[in-house]
């Protein structure tokens, strides 16, 4: 049940930022960075992180549609945040690389998943199907305003 309540909460804070309310977009972007470190009641130590990258683990990485979606969902929540900056795609890229080289850190410091080089490829993907879907987006806006009158 609080799981539910969990996903529910984060559905809507998603959709309000989606819409560009900025106070949700803070609120789920402060959600993201104390949620798995409260997990493990903040108790953080080194995080062994595996750099490597071998064509199994890529592979392995690529298969995560789920991060991918989540991803991509954030780099569109960003954009939107962004959108009227001439710079929001490069933006929303930065800030999603950037949160994603967080998470695998806060994993790594709290045991609660592996911190490897490998799982930001699923974010980078969604970033790229991000990208994409705002350049469509941005190109739909463009198109429904109607020209000034001559």
């Amino acid at each position: 049940m609080l799981l539910a309540i969990g996903i529910v909460a984060w559905l809507v804070l998603f959709v309000f930022a989606l819409r560009g309310a900025r106070w949700a977009y803070t609120i789920f972007v402060i959600l993201a960075f104390v949620w798995i470190p409260a997990r493990t009641g903040f108790h953080l130590h080194r995080p062994p992180c595996e750099i490597r990258f071998t064509f199994d683990l890529a592979l392995n990485s690529l298969m995560k549609y789920k991060h991918i979606t989540l991803w991509g969902a954030f780099f569109l929540m960003t954009w939107v945040q962004f959108r009227r900056n001439r710079y929001a795609l490069l933006i929303a890229a930065i800030a999603t690389i950037a949160v994603g080289i967080l998470i695998e850190l806060e994993e790594g410091a709290t045991g609660t998943g592996y911190c490897r080089a490998t799982d930001l490829m699923p974010d980078v993907v969604g970033a790229l199907i991000g990208a994409v879907i705002a350049t469509l987006w941005r190109r739909r806006d463009a198109k429904a305003v109607p020209p000034p009158p001559v």
